[in-house]
């Protein structure tokens, strides 16, 4: 059985540097903001990525739905949970009451003549939802950073967040208006919150849900992480999840309320208009497909998309967590619990039939925890600084390069530089 009875490293009251020790101060944060800020030039860089033309086909669900919301707050369908819609809607809503305000001023033909597509509905919406979809995207890191700081050190949320920063499939997804990246961002929060309050982690699981409803299977380490938390009692173990569960339910009602009011088409299984009907269409393969695809995603999807630095960190960071297997120690059983989190989720994503890259995402905080704790075991051994800035450079490169490879690829795509042309889906709703 796991103990996690002590979850971080912070200094005792009777250390000398205890007084100096401040968890969660402004020197503490600045390296976090720094990556943050890192990780959204990258993810902005090419954001209007084949303009005058939208070549991703689920983009124009987003915009189009959110923009839906003006005359009909349900949406109508469920195929999508609907808090991105909402949250979109009110940027645009936000965005419009500025743009009048400008008009007002006399000021739209100056600015109509620097940033024409300011005026341009055809393309407006889809900027604003991708310019939201790389914040959130880039934001992450922070949350990821201060859950692996509470559960481990901060050299490994510093690290962690440092290999999301630069992940290759998570900087080129930011760049559309879609609901994966956000789904992640909600999950990321829900798993720091869930090291204090099963209140905000339950909401905030629920808001990932309502974002994207497979964020709940990233709960599966919350619910674990309290049932094996040994230092308290069974009955407030039990009550732990119990709130976790509850407060999941009221934020998925929060971001998706039609789920309630409109139950009937929620729960049908015959078209994308019902939820459930997504269950059906992902699709199931035989089992022995399963591990076909399990070993096929570990030994190639999973390296592209994360990083072949990452991957050879995780497969080191395995065989440390199988050598200390018998050895007593929270972190150890720490690592060990997240590790099986993240096998058990990848195997589950295996055995879709429709196995893509992004379904993976929900994984992504747990195979980062165990990169940045098996890089700050490995960096620990240099005693000098320019080795440990070498090495984490050299294992941060391939993720870097695969990332504007990516970018490049994204911005090839893209038909002219005039931001004039049309497009199949005609959005000029302001």
């Amino acid at each position: 059985m796991f103990d996690l009875k002590v979850l971080t490293l912070a200094s005792s009251p009777t250390e000398p540097n205890a007084l100096r020790t401040v968890p969660y101060g402004h020197r503490s944060l600045a390296p976090i903001f720094l990556i943050a800020i890192t990780a959204l030039v990258i993810r902005l860089v090419g954001i209007d990525h084949g303009f005058p033309f939208i070549y991703h086909s689920d983009e124009p669900a987003v915009v189009r739905s959110a923009l839906g919301i003006r005359f009909d707050s349900n949406p109508h369908h469920f195929d999508w949970p609907h808090l991105y819609f909402y949250l979109n809607y009110f940027v645009y809503m936000t965005f419009a009451k500025m743009r009048d305000i400008i008009t007002s001023l006399g000021l739209r033909s100056l600015v109509a003549q620097t940033s024409p597509i300011i005026y341009n509905d055809n393309l407006i919406f889809y900027l604003i939802s991708r310019i939201l979809s790389a914040t959130l995207g880039a934001l992450t890191v922070i949350p990821i950073y201060l859950w692996v700081k509470k559960l481990i050190s901060k050299n490994s949320g510093l690290l962690s967040s440092m290999f999301l920063a630069v992940a290759p499939f998570h900087v080129r997804y930011s760049h559309y208006a879609l609901i994966d990246v956000p789904m992640l961002f909600f999950l990321a929060w829900s798993l720091f919150f869930s090291t204090f309050s099963p209140i905000l982690s339950g909401l905030f699981l629920g808001f990932s849900a309502s974002t994207k409803y497979n964020g709940v299977l990233g709960g599966l380490f919350i619910v674990l992480y309290y049932l094996l938390h040994r230092s308290k009692p069974l009955t407030q173990r039990v009550g732990d999840v119990i709130k976790l569960g509850t407060f999941s339910i009221v934020g998925l009602f929060i971001g998706t309320p039609y789920a309630l009011f409109d139950y009937k088409t929620f729960i049908r299984t015959d078209g994308p208009q019902g939820a459930l009907w997504q269950f059906t269409n992902v699709g199931k393969v035989t089992f022995v497909k399963q591990i076909e695809q399990f070993f096929s995603v570990m030994s190639a999807t999973l390296p592209n998309d994360l990083g072949y630095g990452a991957m050879l960190l995780l497969g080191i960071g395995l065989v440390i967590m199988t050598k200390n297997a018998l050895k007593k120690g929270v972190t150890n059983k720490v690592v060990g619990l997240v590790t099986l989190v993240f096998l058990a989720l990848t195997f589950y994503v295996s055995g879709l039939e429709k196995n893509r890259s992004h379904y993976y995402m929900i994984i992504y905080p747990y195979f980062f925890l165990v990169v940045g704790w098996t890089l700050s075991l490995v960096v620990d051994r240099f005693k000098k600084t320019l080795y440990k800035v070498v090495l984490i450079s050299f294992l941060l490169l391939p993720s870097l390069v695969l990332s504007i490879s990516n970018i490049v690829d994204l911005e090839n795509k893209r038909s002219n530089k005039i931001y004039g042309g049309d497009i199949k889906e005609n959005v000029k709703m302001f």
